[in-house]
């Protein structure tokens, strides 16, 4: 009888103990998902514009322009975590911050596209004091090779297989390539980076520290990316 008892609380210990090891166990794995996840960061619209101002995002901005793109900048930024702006209502619909701008990679693709992004983009490399001109804007019959001279120096905007379903993609990633090429050549301390891709790309002039700022606030599909990153993430 002794015998049997003492099994039976043998057992009712040895089930205790096993319930407790599994317990602790969930609860490290818990721990470890937990830190595993990666911390997304909070900011007010209204600091998210003040530290902009501070690093010189609106250094371009017309002064009659800047506190109604500051507002919407603050408005937009609290609903949806993304960086906009506000453009001229009459051609050629200039952007008010001289920073973000429409890239359609279709339309970079495509015979003209090139050469109408440059004309868009002239108006900050006029404010950056850097010369964009261009000129042999070459589009073949089969559409294999796009070559365009900008600054006096041949680039391909696209060269390859047309029916290649990276394309628009190839077009966009080689356009921001080129821009940042001549900025690097006029010792520029801006840089351009894509925002989403095809029909809904953009692409944003940021310095390396107005960069990485709203690299840690913005939705992190709709960011800004290095050009690497972005090719990793949408080819």
């Amino acid at each position: 009888m002794k015998t049997a008892i003492i099994i039976i609380v043998g057992i009712i210990l040895l089930t205790l103990l096993i319930v407790s090891v599994s317990k602790n166990k969930k609860k490290t794995e818990t721990s470890l998902t937990a830190t595993k996840q990666p911390v997304i960061a909070s900011i007010t619209g209204q600091s998210f514009v003040d530290t902009l101002t501070q690093l010189g995002y609106f250094k371009y901005t017309d002064t009659k322009n800047l506190e109604t793109l500051k507002k919407e900048i603050e408005t937009v930024f609290d609903k949806v975590k993304v960086l906009t702006t506000v453009s001229d209502e009459k051609k050629p619909f200039q952007c008010h911050c001289y920073k973000l701008y429409s890239c359609d990679g279709e339309t970079l693709f495509e015979l003209g596209g090139v050469e109408n992004y440059l004309k868009d983009i002239k108006p900050t490399f006029d404010k950056l004091n850097i010369p964009l001109q261009w000129k042999d804007d070459y589009f073949s019959d089969n559409a294999t090779e796009h070559s365009i001279v900008i600054n006096g120096k041949k680039y391909f905007p696209f060269k390859g297989d047309p029916n290649d379903l990276r394309a628009w993609g190839i077009a966009t990633k080689n356009f921001v390539e080129i821009i940042n090429d001549q900025l690097s050549i006029h010792n520029s301390d801006e840089r351009a980076y894509p925002i989403l891709f095809n029909n809904d790309g953009h692409i944003i002039f940021l310095t390396d520290k107005q960069y990485h700022f709203v690299s840690q606030y913005l939705n992190k599909t709709e960011r800004p990316m290095e050009i690497n990153l972005w090719w990793q993430t949408f080819k």
